[in-house]
C-alpha cells in the first residue's frame, strides 16, 4: 500500500526536499506525497524541484500556495519579478511550459476520505465545512484550467481581495477573496474579517487569532493540513497540522507521515538558507 507523507512549503529548496525524503525513506515506486504549496521561488532551486515534481505526478497530490500562483503569473508575463523572485532559471528552461501548464492544472483544496485530512496552503474560511470548502476552491480551479486563466490571474493582481466574504460585490471579488482565503490568510476576526497581510495593525490586533481557533470553534469535522505560516511554525494538534517550519528561512522542512493513526513528524534543519534579518 505504500506510506503517505505531507510537507510544508518547499519554496525552491530541492536539497533538503531530498535530504528529507531520504530521511524518511521514501519510495517513489510505492509511497505518496501532499505538498502544501508554495513548491517555487525565494529558495534557489525552483527549476530542478518542479522537473522532480513533474515526473513524479503520479505520485503527488498539490495544492497551490500564493508563490505558486505568482510564479504562473510571472510566467504568463502578467507580474514583474519581485524583488524576492529566484525564478528567471526555471522559466528560461525549454521545458518550462511543460511543467508550469501541469502546475496550472493543479487545485486549492485537496480531500481524502479514507485518511480523513483535507490540505490546504493557508486556511479555511471558518464558516466553510470541508463540502462548501471544497465547492469554493473548485471555482478557482476551474477558473485557472479554463481557456480564459491568463485573464482570470491578471485579474487577482488588479485589486485587493475584500476582508469578508459579505464584502464581495460580484464573482470576480468572490474569486479575489477565494484565492486570498486558500493562499494568503493567517487572522481573522469572530465575525469573519480577514487580515491580508501578515502582520496585524496595533490598535486592532487584539480582535483577531489564528483563523483556525475560529474553523475548530465553528466546525465539529475536518482535520487540516496547511502551509504558509513560517512564523507560527509546526503545530501539531488533533485536527491540525500545519507544517511550513520555515526552511526557506533557515530553520525546518517538516514531514508528517498521515496513514497512521497518529501522524509521524519527520524534520531536518535547513542552515543553509538562512537569510539577514531572518
Amino acid at each position: 500500500m505504500g506510506a503517505t507523507y505531507a510537507l510544508g512549503d518547499l519554496q525552491g529548496c530541492c536539497a533538503p526536499f531530498n535530504e528529507l525524503l531520504q530521511k524518511v525513506d521514501f519510495d517513489v515506486q510505492h509511497d505518496h506525497l501532499w505538498l502544501a504549496g508554495d513548491l517555487l521561488n525565494r529558495g534557489p532551486d525552483s527549476r530542478p524541484l518542479l522537473k522532480k515534481l513533474f515526473n513524479w505526478q503520479d505520485r503527488l497530490h498539490i495544492v497551490l500556495g500564493n508563490h505558486d500562483l505568482y510564479a504562473l503569473s510571472r510566467w504568463a508575463g502578467i507580474v514583474p519579478a519581485k524583488k524576492s523572485d529566484t525564478l528567471a532559471v526555471l522559466l528560461a528552461d525549454k521545458n518550462a511550459g511543460d511543467w508550469l501548464e501541469w502546475l496550472r492544472q493543479q487545485p486549492l483544496l485537496h480531500h481524502d476520505e479514507a485518511l480523513g485530512w483535507t490540505m490546504v496552503h493557508a486556511a479555511i474560511h471558518p464558516d466553510w465545512d470541508i463540502s462548501s470548502a471544497a465547492e469554493h476552491a473548485l471555482q478557482v480551479q476551474e477558473a485557472l484550467c479554463g481557456p480564459h486563466w491568463k485573464r482570470f490571474l491578471k485579474s487577482l493582481w488588479a485589486a485587493p481581495a475584500p476582508d469578508r466574504w459579505e464584502g464581495c460585490r460580484n464573482e470576480v471579488d468572490a474569486q479575489r477573496f477565494r484565492v486570498a482565503v486558500f493562499t494568503r490568510a493567517r487572522y481573522a476576526t469572530a465575525d469573519g474579517l480577514f487580515n491580508w497581510p501578515s502582520t496585524l495593525p496595533k490598535d486592532l490586533a487584539h480582535m483577531y487569532a489564528p483563523w483556525h481557533r475560529w474553523f475548530f470553534e465553528r466546525q465539529s469535522s475536518g482535520s487540516i493540513i496547511c502551509g504558509h505560516w513560517a512564523t507560527q511554525g509546526l503545530l501539531v494538534h488533533d485536527r491540525l497540522l500545519a507544517l511550513d517550519s520555515g526552511c526557506v528561512w533557515g530553520r525546518q522542512l517538516s514531514a508528517a507521515r498521515i496513514d497512521l493513526a497518529e501522524p509521524l513528524i519527520q524534520q531536518i534543519n535547513c542552515p543553509a538558507y538562512a537569510q539577514p534579518g531572518n
